[in-house]
């Protein structure tokens, strides 16, 4: 391609994604600040559809933890709070079943991981224009093994304790509670559009 086809293609991408830029700050105990998550949504009208998901998470000791577990949930209508009676299917994300998005940041990747999605055009039974996901289990690993769990949604079998507690898990899979975080149930969340 010549230089301006070139230019005028990377405009023409460039008009046609938005990104939006969701930052989270988590903070231990009150005064331990733990490090901060970034969540970034490239929707991409000019590639079919396409959406590209790019999590971080920035530790503020990354040499003491191995990796971090995050799943995200879709809340299966726009709107809880509406008379709204569709389904919100949303987009297909890698391997992923749509609804629910699973992921490891790990260190030998600076705890960093890219998900691509797509939305289905002719997918008549998804009645949203809206997709609203929620962090709903958020861990993380030491090197030394040890695991630690931050509540972030609620737990429905009520096993564990809620935002915005966190805990550890022994080697008898008994709960000791560590403290408490600056973490709202449901506030970790990203929205995209179709």
């Amino acid at each position: 391609m010549r230089p301006t086809k070139i230019l005028l293609f990377l405009l023409l991408f460039s008009f046609c994604s938005t990104t939006e830029t969701y930052r989270y700050e988590l903070i231990l105990d009150d005064k331990i600040d733990e490090g901060l998550l970034t969540i970034d949504t490239t929707e991409n009208l000019f590639i079919n559809d396409s959406i590209v998901l790019a999590i971080q998470f920035f530790p503020k000791e990354p040499n003491s933890i191995d990796f971090y577990d995050l799943t995200f949930d879709m809340k299966f209508r726009e709107d809880y709070e509406s008379d709204f009676d569709g389904v919100c299917i949303g987009p297909i994300w890698d391997e992923n079943k749509p609804g629910e998005i699973k992921i490891t940041l790990k260190k030998d990747d600076n705890f960093k991981t890219n998900i691509d999605g797509k939305f289905f055009q002719n997918s008549i039974e998804d009645d949203c224009n809206k997709y609203i996901y929620y962090l709903r289990y958020f861990e993380s690993t030491a090197d030394s093994g040890e695991i630690i769990k931050y509540g972030v949604a609620t737990d429905y079998a009520e096993n564990y304790p809620d935002a915005p507690n966190y805990w550890s898990i022994n080697k008898n899979n008994e709960i000791e509670k560590i403290g408490t975080t600056n973490i709202k149930k449901y506030s970790i969340k990203f929205e995209l559009s179709k």
